[in-house]
């Protein structure tokens, strides 16, 4: 991948390119998202249809550890694809307060009667949804959904559309985002979803990548570097290293 120099403009934001050896620059974000675009395009996936991208994505996020939400997510999906319906809350609710293996540890699931709730409403309006919808009015229905926002709206129509119409804006993408300098100061995903989202695609499309893969590494590196400050990432993948880290957004491709 041929990438400007260092100092080229990147035309927005007041960015230079930067060099792909230093992590969280524009041209880190532009080659480690090219090579796993070259890799594993799809690798974000979670499950082969709307019901199970849906299924796992309501169980993920909002301080549930993804190992965790993926774990619950087997569990309720091999229920499924039993034949059972998730429309029986108690039941639901039964599978999901019921411990989890992970990492060889058992582990309880956080919100079990919240998420029951939010879970079987939704089993039981999908087959309302007309999945001939475009990405954005797909999006749309499913925010009408009760429990369903637009992060995890955007993150069912990314996983089952491969959209780069949409972007999850979770505390990964915000911590990246905001040390590149194009989110503004005080900007929060419940005020400003749309503005932040536009910033976003906007830079994805300035780097020359796939707004549905760099939101899947950001994701994976930011969580990768936790809380350590950008600028003692020395050691980071560089231009011929990918990011290893395994992506829970998801790496769970069935």
């Amino acid at each position: 991948m041929d990438l400007p120099s260092p100092s080229a403009q990147l035309g927005m934001f007041g960015l230079s390119w930067g060099d792909a050896d230093e992590p969280l620059t524009p041209a880190y974000w532009a080659a480690q998202t090219w090579m796993w675009q070259i890799d594993a395009p799809h690798h974000y996936k979670l499950g082969r249809s709307l019901a199970e991208e849906l299924l796992a994505c309501m169980l993920g996020g909002y301080g549930i550890p993804a190992e965790v939400g993926l774990a619950a997510y087997q569990r309720l999906r091999e229920h499924h694809l039993s034949g059972r319906e998730l429309t029986d809350q108690r039941q639901v609710e039964e599978l999901l307060a019921e411990p989890l293996e992970v990492g060889g540890r058992r582990v309880r699931y956080r919100f079990a009667r919240q998420k029951a709730l939010y879970v079987t409403g939704a089993f039981r309006e999908l087959g309302a949804i007309d999945e001939g919808l475009d990405d954005i009015p797909l999006r749309d229905r499913l925010m009408a959904i009760r429990g369903i926002g637009p992060k995890t709206a955007s993150w069912v129509v990314r996983n089952l559309r491969a959209s780069d119409g949409v972007a999850i804006l979770d505390i990964h993408i915000l911590r990246a985002g905001r040390h590149l300098g194009i989110f503004e100061e005080g900007r929060t995903v419940e005020r400003h979803y749309a503005e932040l989202e536009a910033a976003y695609l906007a830079f994805a499309s300035a780097i020359g990548t796939r707004a549905s893969i760099l939101d899947s590494v950001m994701w994976m590196t930011m969580r990768q570097l936790g809380e350590r400050r950008p600028a003692s990432l020395k050691d980071g993948p560089g231009r011929g290293s990918k990011t290893t880290v395994p992506g829970a957004q998801g790496q769970l491709a069935f």
